[in-house]
């Protein structure tokens, strides 16, 4: 009689702990995507890259010319298309890092990322755009221009004004200059690697000097919201106050 008792009770417990066990995971769980939450901000990613490519799928012809007569005293300079290509591990690793290490500077880096591009693209929906300052054939072939080449022949002349490459390097550039973890020295090599971004758009003839200006009335101003801004920097204040707890 008492084996069985025994044998009842911990058959009655055995449920008990198996409940337990499920709200301990789940729990689990929900303190996790609490902890990293932050990190959907990213999902702004994917949509933007669908959504410039919908606009490159349909604005192919009746375009305003980006121009002023100051793209014709720039030269092309194939080399540039090293610094154009440094964009992509410019903005991803940075990127990362912040995610990792600088949870509010992170959220500001994206909403400047967001607010920013997203303008962009309706600048470019509103206002279709492009530019006719590629060369027809290139002076001589070398690694360099091959590489221009071959980003002409997969990036269309169309959205340009604004640039995104621009917009994107000064995001970083201000998100790395903001974060309390980062050394002085990094920040002026970044500074330094955003300036050669935005100079490559226009030696490698992907924009015209106009571009970068209208960039620059974008990212700016988003900057003076995201970074400046009493709400906004409330809510970093409150993100770093929830961080720590």
């Amino acid at each position: 009689m008492k084996q069985l008792k025994e044998s009842k009770t911990i058959k009655q417990c055995e449920p008990m702990e198996s409940t337990v066990h499920a709200h301990h995971t789940c729990g689990a769980f929900l303190c996790t995507l609490k902890k990293y939450k932050h990190c959907l901000l990213a999902l702004y990613l994917p949509v933007y890259l669908l959504a410039f490519w919908v606009l490159e799928q349909n604005i192919t012809a009746n375009y305003w010319a980006s121009y002023v007569p100051v793209d014709d005293a720039i030269p092309f300079v194939a080399e540039f298309v090293i610094p154009y290509c440094m964009w992509y591990p410019y903005a991803i690793f940075p990127g990362l890092y912040l995610m990792i290490c600088d949870v509010p500077v992170f959220k500001k880096f994206m909403y400047h990322i967001m607010i920013g591009m997203t303008l962009g693209l309706v600048i470019c929906a509103v206002f279709p755009n492009g530019q006719d300052l590629r060369p027809i054939t290139f002076k001589e072939t070398n690694f360099y221009t091959q590489m221009v080449g071959e980003i002409y022949r997969v990036d269309t002349n169309t959205n340009v004004l604004p640039s995104m490459h621009v917009i994107g390097a000064l995001a970083v550039f201000f998100g790395i200059y903001h974060s309390a973890r980062v050394r002085k020295s990094v920040k002026a090599s970044m500074a330094v690697i955003a300036l050669l971004i935005c100079a490559s758009t226009v030696f490698i003839k992907q924009h015209s000097i106009l571009d970068v200006i209208a960039s620059l009335f974008v990212s700016l101003p988003t900057y003076a919201l995201v970074y400046r801004s009493k709400a906004m920097h409330a809510g970093s204040k409150n993100a770093m106050v929830q961080e720590n707890k």
